[in-house]
């Protein structure tokens, strides 16, 4: 199959590990139009199993090896510690040429390339957990077999989780990581903050978490459509001697901007160490 019918059909796609990141792939799959029959999940859990083939439709089998039998996209979606072996069963049923897409964090094209047959193409991504609710963000970058057309075909698979970009470098998914990658996780702390604020100030618990909540959501989404920089929105709600002003003189002193660069910093740092710590 040439590149161009790689990504312009619905190849056969292999879906390694049926969990939450396996899941939210096989529902992307079906919501971009991939049929049920060209989509086949191994997953080792029988309940889990019969879950995903009821919700979906697609086939499932209890094999990897069986799964990746020829599959043109196979996506792994396993723990980072279960990738080699998974990665072994893949290899004995491996069809030429066929995409390999990891979800694994902290892993390597070079750890994927090092275990399959010479000049497989593998993309690596790195989802965000809001690709469940298909608002995620999802950066990726291609292995040293991989072309602009593997690239196509990952996109395409990834598509329906919300935003895809392409990275110029593997060396990037790092700050990817700390980023978006660990990104949500830093949104519930401060919306956590936030709220127990409006709690101090006289807010009921439930009430105070969803307006901090839709307002991020609602700023998040006028910087989205705006086209205007951060830093021009947030000058036009701070007005001079208003409360907004205030408010952010107080975070700056307390020292906020320097609290998220050096949380970043540490998921870089950690992203690093995770991968080498992985890889041997």
């Amino acid at each position: 199959m040439s590149e161009d019918a790689f990504a312009e059909q619905s190849p056969r796609v292999a879906v390694i590990g049926g969990g939450v990141m396996g899941g939210t792939i096989v529902t992307a799959l079906r919501v971009g139009g991939w049929p049920a029959e060209s989509i086949v999940v191994a997953e080792r859990d029988a309940a889990r199993r019969d879950a995903i083939a009821e919700a979906h439709g697609v086939v499932v089998s209890e094999s990897i090896a069986e799964a990746a039998d020829g599959a043109e996209a196979i996506v792994v979606a396993v723990k980072p510690q279960d990738a080699a072996a998974a990665l072994e069963d893949i290899s004995t049923t491996y069809r030429e040429g066929a995409l390999v897409l990891t979800v694994a964090a902290g892993l390597s094209t070079t750890f994927y390339e090092e275990r399959l047959p010479h000049g497989a193409p593998v993309v690596r991504c790195m989802p965000n957990t809001p690709a469940i609710v298909a608002h995620g963000a999802t950066a990726i970058v291609a292995g040293a077999g991989a072309s602009d057309g593997h690239l196509a075909l990952a996109a395409s698979i990834l598509s329906a989780t919300g935003m895809v970009v392409v990275l110029d470098s593997e060396d990037q998914m790092d700050a990817v990581t700390a980023v978006s990658g660990s990104g949500p996780a830093y949104f519930y702390a401060v919306v956590e903050a936030l709220a127990a604020a409006g709690v101090k100030q006289g807010l009921d618990s439930t009430l105070a978490t969803q307006l901090a909540a839709q307002t991020f959501v609602g700023a998040a989404r006028l910087l989205q459509e705006s086209g205007d920089s951060p830093s021009v929105l947030r000058q036009r709600v701070s007005s001079p001697g208003g409360t907004t002003i205030a408010a952010l003189e107080a975070m700056q002193e307390a020292g906020l901007p320097d609290v998220i660069a050096a949380g970043a910093e540490a998921a870089a740092a950690r992203s690093r160490e995770l991968g080498d710590e992985l890889s041997r």
